[in-house]
């Protein structure tokens, strides 16, 4: 018993120390300024990774008439950075997020916070989140728009009513949250193995018995 007990307290040790290291990256909050289009345009910005991670989770800010202007799915998109634009595509999806109003308005239109859990390997570099309100073919007769944050810098928009459409500026930043967590440690790993093999066989030695 002694042994299974010292392999659950090195596995739970080992698994604080990387809920120890989770993160964020993002643009954060709405400022309540504007919003940019999420039916009749891909939306994308920018953000930076200074080590290895895992994307667990998306969230972002919507402004809308009501909960009925969001499609029921959200596709994701994660792009290289092409020296300021996004690039080739890293990862994508289709999520149906979980949406929920703040109790704030911009402009008459409701903000509301959506979600997303999501599992992709990044390297560091710099990368592109894209987002739209249902299937890029198809463009949505609502009122759903990417909430603007009080970051500086910008944001870019593709027209998917324009065949081959190139990437324009919003001179905004877009208001969303990626959780990050630690890639694995295979050293960290195979050091806490090998020393619960040395506990084994020094135990067993002792005993005579498995």
């Amino acid at each position: 018993m002694k042994i299974i007990t010292t392999i659950r307290g090195s596995l739970l040790a080992l698994a604080l120390a990387g809920m120890a290291h989770a993160g964020t990256v993002g643009n954060g909050a709405p400022n309540q300024s504007g919003g940019s289009d999420l039916n009749g345009y891909l939306e994308a910005d920018n953000f930076s990774l200074s080590d290895a991670i895992y994307l667990t989770a998306v969230q972002y800010w919507t402004l809308q008439n009501d909960s009925t202007d969001y499609s029921g799915d959200t596709v994701w998109e994660i792009y290289q950075d092409a020296s300021g634009l996004p690039g080739s595509l890293a990862a994508s999806g289709d999520a149906a997020a979980t949406g929920t109003a703040t109790g704030k308005t911009t402009y008459g239109l409701a903000e509301y916070s959506y979600a997303f859990t999501i599992n992709v390997p990044l390297a560091a570099g710099n990368y592109w989140l894209g987002l739209h309100n249902g299937s890029n073919s198809g463009i949505p007769s609502t009122s759903f728009y990417w909430a603007w944050s009080a970051g500086t810098g910008n944001s870019q928009s593709q027209d998917l009513s324009v065949t081959s459409s190139a990437w324009a500026t919003n001179s905004a930043e877009l208001a969303f949250l990626l959780t990050t967590a630690p890639t694995p440690e295979p050293t960290s790993f195979a050091l806490v193995g090998c020393g619960l093999l040395t506990a084994w066989f020094s135990r067993r030695r002792f005993t005579g018995k498995v």
